[in-house]
């Protein structure tokens, strides 16, 4: 059987009530040039490499490897990278 875990008054009421904490991520929208024709330059930008081309579909990004640079946003030319709150 296994055990339950004990918490504290203080623990329930502000470890968990806390709503979680969102990280700004990069998105690509679905203008991208990549679903109708060819384009890499937001891919060939990035440093970190944390964009992933896939065929015929629009780029994916990783989060763990995204730092935020923005560089990517700069390199689309039809201003289909943006930033979520």
């Amino acid at each position: 059987m296994r055990e339950s875990k004990q918490y504290s008054r203080r623990q329930l009421f502000t470890q968990f009530a806390r709503p979680p904490v969102n990280k700004p991520q990069l998105v690509i929208s679905n203008t991208c040039d990549n679903l109708y024709g060819y384009c890499e330059s937001c891919i060939d930008i990035c440093s970190e490499q944390a964009i992933l081309w896939q065929v015929d579909k629009k780029p994916s990004i990783d989060a763990e490897k995204c730092t935020l640079c923005q560089q990517c946003i700069g390199a689309c030319f039809i201003n289909a990278i943006s930033i979520t709150d």
